[in-house]
């Protein structure tokens, strides 16, 4: 049994800590290079489709807080095939980020200590020295997750003082060098524009940065009032973050000098961008402030990698007690904390550093796996608002049927943006999760299972929807006609998902397995 020792405070600092790891390093220059000046509307936009994507997770969160928050969520309405693949999903959007935050440490630590890196290709990659750093950090990490989550909350609470206290110290010494909004010139006229805002929200890292808001929900098991503390978490979380996210994006459009926007914000390059906030800070003659920033560059990476190693343990912990795996990721160690699956993912993260040469190369696919997890949330409030009517919500979402909607449109809608280069890897990488599964069942699921052919028949129109569109794909659905088409597309799916729900006999047993473990809690 998991212990309850996560305080409110804790709980909503994992929340908005999570928020603050590498993307606030790369995406102001990421952002700048993609939309311009227009990255600010790519800011406001995704922190509104947050929020309402968050508002069902509180419901969900407070009715069910379990370990392994909303990966678990899809087993009790839609089946234990459609509950794995959706555990799968999140799994592999978080599984990749502690290599990725690890990987955004040493490439700034490559100020001080070049040998760690190589460059090809345009992209900065772990040399053998750095890949055996990564793995020695990252086994360190582990470590520190296995004495406990209350150790663990401590830890990141003092962390993520400073993850927040530095890069404010960067926004206000950026706009104190940079006293006008010379570069803020928005142009909201064109479609190409609108393009570029959309495609550096989904492409570009804003909606990644965001990632780490739900992880009130994947240690909601640990928590001691989830009634009260997952709401103020998720929702706490999304707007801190945005704030933050918000100056820091204004502060470094401002303080770009005009000679290196020469050719325009999308050739925009500069002395020292493989880091880019402290390279513009020497620009600009703040070198205390560059020295912290790299100080920083290592500590908020550091950070998110104890949440995100402790809510990757608690997914896979959440696919054994669905018995998507096998009773072995159970084992507790003495502190109570699920080390076999702990170990499990540091393996995996070995691995992924290999074939990902960079910070940017994955952040589209971490992006679309996030964002299609997110999509769990309507579908899911929804269904159990229709089988379990009488189950006590502590938190009731007011207007649940047009949030629902809104919430599964604007989760399609950044899939959508994200490009059908991104969305075709996902599927592939969600056939193979689906194949790890009929090698481990080994059983004829797929008859009647309408489920498992609703999810299915979703993902492979989404996929012929981003081929079809502007995003990557042919552009055969011109801007923003293929927008407009994703509106009926997700209404229709959603009002056939909860046609495909678990019934009688399965129906009982999932929801006695979900009582099982809110009992056990």
């Amino acid at each position: 049994m998991l212990k309850r020792d996560i305080s409110t405070t804790n709980i909503l600092i994992a929340a908005a800590g999570g928020m603050i790891g590498s993307a606030w390093l790369f995406t102001p220059f990421i952002g700048a290079q993609m939309a311009g000046p227009n990255a600010l509307i790519s800011w406001m936009i995704a922190a509104i489709f947050m929020l309402f994507i968050a508002l069902p997770l509180c419901e969900l969160g407070t009715m069910l807080p379990i370990s392994g928050g909303l990966s678990n969520y899809p087993t009790y309405t839609h089946g234990r095939e459609v509950g794995f693949l959706f555990s799968w999903i999140t799994w592999l959007a978080y599984v990749v980020m502690t290599p990725i935050e690890i990987q955004a440490i040493l490439q700034y630590s490559s100020h001080f200590f070049p040998f760690l890196l190589s460059k090809e290709g345009g992209y900065f990659k772990l040399s053998h020295t750095g890949y055996f750093v990564a793995v020695v950090i990252m086994f360190f990490i582990v470590l520190l997750n296995s004495y406990g989550i209350k150790f663990l909350a401590e830890c990141n609470k003092y962390a993520s003082i400073a993850k927040f206290l530095l890069p404010s110290i960067a926004i206000v010494a950026l706009i104190h060098v940079s006293p006008t909004l010379q570069n803020i010139t928005l142009d909201l006229t064109n479609k190409a524009s609108w393009i570029d805002i959309f495609s550096a929200l989904s492409a570009g890292g804003i909606a990644f940065a965001f990632t780490g808001f739900q992880n009130g929900l994947m240690l909601a098991g640990e928590v001691k009032n989830p009634q009260k503390s997952i709401p103020i978490a998720i929702l706490g979380a999304v707007l801190v973050g945005f704030i933050l996210y918000f100056m820091l994006q204004l502060s470094f459009l401002m303080a770009v000098p005009q000679t290196y926007l020469q050719q325009g914000w999308h050739q925009l390059s500069f002395p020292g961008d493989s880091g880019p906030l402290v390279g513009l800070s020497l620009l600009l003659g703040l070198s205390v402030v560059a020295v912290l920033l790299l100080f920083d560059a290592a500590f908020s990476p550091l950070g998110t990698t104890l949440v995100y190693t402790a809510a990757t343990s608690r997914i896979l912990y959440g696919m054994a007690l669905n018995k998507h795996l096998p009773p072995y990721f159970l084992k507790l160690n003495r502190y109570q904390i699920p080390y076999v699956t702990l170990y499990a993912n540091f393996f995996v993260g070995i691995c992924a550093f290999l074939p990902f040469p960079g910070w940017q190369k994955m952040v589209a696919f971490l992006s679309s796996a996030s964002i299609l997890s997110y999509g769990i949330g309507p579908l899911c409030l929804l269904a159990l608002r229709k089988m379990q009517p009488g189950q006590h919500r502590p938190f009731r979402l007011s207007a649940s049927l047009i949030i629902c909607h809104i919430a599964f449109y604007v989760a399609n809608l950044m899939l959508y943006w994200c490009g059908f280069s991104v969305i075709w890897k996902l599927y592939i990488a969600i056939l193979v999760g689906f194949i790890i599964y009929l090698c481990y069942q080994k059983r004829r699921f797929w008859i009647n299972n309408f489920s498992l052919f609703w999810f299915f028949s979703y993902l492979t129109i989404l996929l012929l929807l981003s081929y079809l569109g502007p995003f990557g794909g042919v552009a055969w659905l011109k801007f923003p006609l293929g927008m407009l088409v994703i509106l009926p597309f997700s209404i229709l799916m959603l009002y056939l998902s909860q046609y495909c729900l678990v019934r009688d006999q399965a129906e009982e047993e999932s929801f006695a397995l979900m009582n099982k473990q809110l009992q056990d809690l």
